[in-house]
């Protein structure tokens, strides 16, 4: 192997401190997307948690109003049958 292929020590050195910096900078961003992630979860959570509730109160609370929303719908065609056979 000739010269040209080697690195001398000054080079090796300046590359190792480029890699070190660089994986300081990758572990950084790596802690900054695990908190993202962690606060994700929790917010995704809550969300969960709350579509359970409101689902759960509007199956109960909504038996009702679908009902009165047939019986309207209803006496709205009786009417509406009505006044054809009226003229």
């Amino acid at each position: 192997m000739t010269e040209k292929e080697w690195y001398d020590n000054k080079q090796l050195y300046e590359m190792m401190v480029d890699l070190s910096k660089r994986l300081e900078c990758t572990s950084a961003e790596l802690e900054k997307t695990q908190v993202l992630i962690r606060d994700y979860n929790g917010l995704r959570q809550k969300i969960n948690e709350c579509e359970k509730a409101l689902f759960e109160n509007h199956g109960k609370e909504t038996g009702g109003k679908n009902v009165w929303g047939y019986i309207v719908g209803a006496i709205g065609i009786a009417s509406f049958v009505l006044s054809l056979v009226m003229k």
